[in-house]
């Protein structure tokens, strides 16, 4: 009768085991929602604007536009599977214009940016569907400096970025008049811009290796 008490204990121990290891996984399961697979096995992926576009800052308080034809960005895209959307790619690193290809602006001006020291721009997915994914960009933070007819301008903007697709197939991060950015600061910048001022962020990135995001 020992023995036989005994022996269904067990199996109700190894029984339950299973059942909450099962439970765990299914749990798991559940939780993973969003898969990356990023060709380069370091993680890292680099970006620039696709090649017939440009990249455009817009004022929306008075209405002025910064257009450049040069631009790059890069940073990292873990693959992995992960269960929220939130941080699947970032942006460590990114450039508008160069001395030699400057951004033009009003009034004759002409504008370089880059990212912040310290910056993260953190790619968020938020739905997907057939290959393309749609979500924000958050944690902008740009220092953006200019040549105007009152001498150096000195920007900082900052904010997040919506309207933000990445589509599998081509590659391509697709920013469609982003608004949510604000102008921190904005120093001897003749109102071109002006601390306060909301401003919105169009442009198509291409990704050198694309990556690929999925959820189910």
């Amino acid at each position: 009768m020992r023995n036989t008490l005994r022996r269904a204990l067990f199996a109700t121990t190894v029984a339950a085991a299973a059942f909450g290891f099962a439970a765990t996984s299914a749990s798991a399961t559940a939780l993973a929602q969003w898969t990356v697979v990023n060709p380069n096995a370091n993680g890292t992926f680099t970006a620039s604007l696709k090649a017939g576009t440009v990249a455009t800052l817009v004022d929306t308080n008075t209405s002025q536009q910064v257009d450049c034809s040069v631009g790059t960005a890069s940073g990292t895209a873990p693959s992995g599977t992960y269960p929220s959307g939130v941080g699947l790619a970032k942006i460590t690193a990114a450039a508008w214009g160069s001395t030699a290809s400057p951004c033009p602006g009003p009034l004759g001006s002409n504008f370089t940016a880059v990212l912040a020291p310290g910056a993260v721009i953190s790619i968020d997915a938020s739905t997907y569907s057939g290959g393309v994914t749609s979500g924000s960009l958050t944690g902008v933070k740009v220092n953006l400096t200019g040549d105007t007819i009152l001498g150096t301008c000195k920007a900082v903007i900052s904010g997040s970025v919506n309207n933000v697709t990445y589509t599998n197939s081509t590659g391509e991060l697709d920013i469609n008049n982003g608004s949510g950015l604000k102008v921190d600061s904005a120093d001897n910048c003749a109102g071109l811009l002006n601390a306060g001022d909301s401003a919105t962020f169009d442009a198509t990135y291409k990704v050198a290796a694309p990556l690929t995001i999925t959820s189910p």
